[in-house]
């Protein structure tokens, strides 16, 4: 804490620095619909205004005055204080640094720091340029400072093990980003049974992507091959031009073996949601025909998931995942397995050689 002439000054902390710091957390002292449009990934929210009193002070300000819109904030603000003290407090025993934000920095956030100051809380600090300056840090960051980063794409059709492969890779300490975990959204009939919770904003789903990107710690970054966008959110448009023009690795099994990953995957979700299936399904009409489609739902109704899953892949995912897969006409490395656990030690070794490669030509 700064002192002049004995008052202390409020710690401030941009964007780039607080992202540096150890053992830290970030609180949003915004609204929570503010918060659930878009938020530092990781941060805790806890509100200083909520939505409704948000809108009122709005109006004040617009058709009063400001001073008038800054005491009925006062006001609103007040019963909350000794929650939002205690909370902090709590925290702040947890954590190293601990730095709030609203939206840009202003009133919302300085009141806060201000009484948690006033309250002997000495390891805060406030975001200069708040959320607002968050988002354009993310922004040019995935538009600009990306050309480090190599990416190997993984291909191959449904149940081939894609996920399973990122995942094991994760587990031994590769970068990796996966993107349909972020999204929350498999793309495949049975996707939306697997993630719970909302999926993200498109301010969130880019957040959650640099946030991936700017803690790696290698140069090259582990991805699943997805088209643009992923249910109702895009890849942004520089990171999916790396992903494209990174290096690609074409996956291949036996159908006995992609049925088996999917019904793993899946049979835990299944009869719970066999409405959610038939109803996905129903969807399918057009492409697979009604005689095909009835029978399929008839075969969930006595639980027959084998034919169902096999059936979707052999008409339905294969000819549109074939079409994809013939998009890349040379792939760098192609991996035709029977037991998964071959797989990385080969990807080890591509990897190995990509890095030899790259530092004969530099």
């Amino acid at each position: 804490m700064i002192r002049n002439r004995g008052i202390e000054v409020l710690k401030v902390i941009d964007i780039k620095e607080a992202l540096a710091l150890k053992n830290v957390l970030f609180i949003d002292v915004r609204s929570q619909s503010e918060y659930d449009d878009g938020t530092i990934p990781g941060s805790v929210n806890i509100p200083i205004l909520d939505d409704a009193e948000r809108v009122i002070i709005g109006t004040i300000y617009r058709k009063k005055s400001p001073d008038e819109a800054t005491l009925e904030g006062l006001n609103f603000a007040s019963n909350k204080l000794p929650n939002l003290y205690k909370k902090i407090k709590e925290y702040s025993k947890k954590y190293d640094n601990i730095v709030i934000f609203c939206w840009r920095g202003g009133m919302r956030s300085t009141s806060v720091c201000t009484l948690l100051s006033m309250l002997k809380i000495s390891n805060i600090y406030r975001l200069t340029g708040g959320y607002k300056n968050y988002r354009k840090y993310v922004i040019d960051f995935l538009k600009n400072k990306i050309d480090r980063y190599k990416f190997v794409m993984l291909h191959g059709l449904t149940g081939v093990g894609k996920t399973h492969i990122l995942e094991k890779l994760q587990c031994i300490g590769k970068p990796v980003l996966n993107l349909e975990k972020i999204a929350k959204n498999s793309g495949s009939v049975f996707g939306n049974i697997v993630f719970s919770g909302k999926p993200p904003t498109q301010k969130m789903f880019e957040s959650l992507i640099f946030n991936v990107l700017y803690k790696a710690e290698e140069d090259y970054i582990f991805v699943e091959s997805e088209s643009k966008r992923i249910g109702s959110v895009q890849i942004p448009e520089a990171v999916y031009n790396r992903m494209i023009n990174g290096y690609h690795i074409l996956l291949k099994t036996t159908l006995e073996n992609r049925i088996k990953i999917i019904l793993e995957d899946y049979v835990v979700h299944l009869e719970e949601n066999d409405f959610k299936i038939m109803k996905s399904i129903n969807h399918l009409r057009k492409r697979l025909g009604n005689e095909a489609v009835d029978k399929l739902i008839k075969k969930i109704d006595t639980k027959d998931y084998t034919y169902v899953v096999k059936y979707l892949m052999e008409y339905y995912y294969d000819p549109l995942y074939k079409y994809s897969i013939k998009k890349y006409n040379n792939y760098d490395i192609v991996i035709d397995y029977d037991d998964i656990n071959d797989v990385l030690p080969i990807i080890n070794s591509f990897l190995n050689n990509i890095r030899i490669t790259r530092r004969e030509l530099e």
